[in-house]
């Protein structure tokens, strides 16, 4: 399997894909590669894209192993989704992108619209995107 590949498993009519933990996220987590990280916390990490859409453009990430938002909510404990979501927060404030407005966006699956979308690594993961304001 590829760095963004993940085994699909078969259960009845629907296709539920399993966490492959050979994507750069997973790597991101347990410190096998590097990434310009802005925030740590318990449960999540957030660090700058390495090909940013915006000024400011943010990934955070949890640290369980969850393929996308779905799977996120349904499995993560509530300390986890909280602390993620928390974080979410911080980030846009230590960033400064209150006052000008920001994106949140996550993608599931491969779902492509107008060219744009489709989730490229297999681990949930939130970009936040915005200009920081001058203040």
């Amino acid at each position: 399997m590829g760095l963004f590949d993940s085994e699909v498993i078969r259960q009845g009519d629907m296709e539920l894909m399993q966490y492959n933990d050979d994507n750069a996220f997973y790597k991101i987590i347990h410190k096998q590669i590097q990434a310009n990280v802005v925030l740590e916390g318990e449960h999540f990490i957030a660090f700058h894209d390495i090909a940013p859409r915006a000024p400011v453009h943010i990934l955070i990430i949890p640290k369980g192993s969850y393929i996308d938002y779905h799977d996120f909510i349904e499995r993560a404990s509530d300390i986890e989704i909280l602390d993620f979501h928390r974080g979410m927060n911080q980030v846009v404030k230590l960033m400064k992108l209150r006052e000008n407005g920001f994106k949140l966006r996550t993608n599931s699956g491969k779902f492509r619209l107008n060219d744009e979308g489709g989730q490229e690594v297999m681990h949930m993961h939130f970009h936040i995107l915005g200009k920081p304001s001058e203040a």
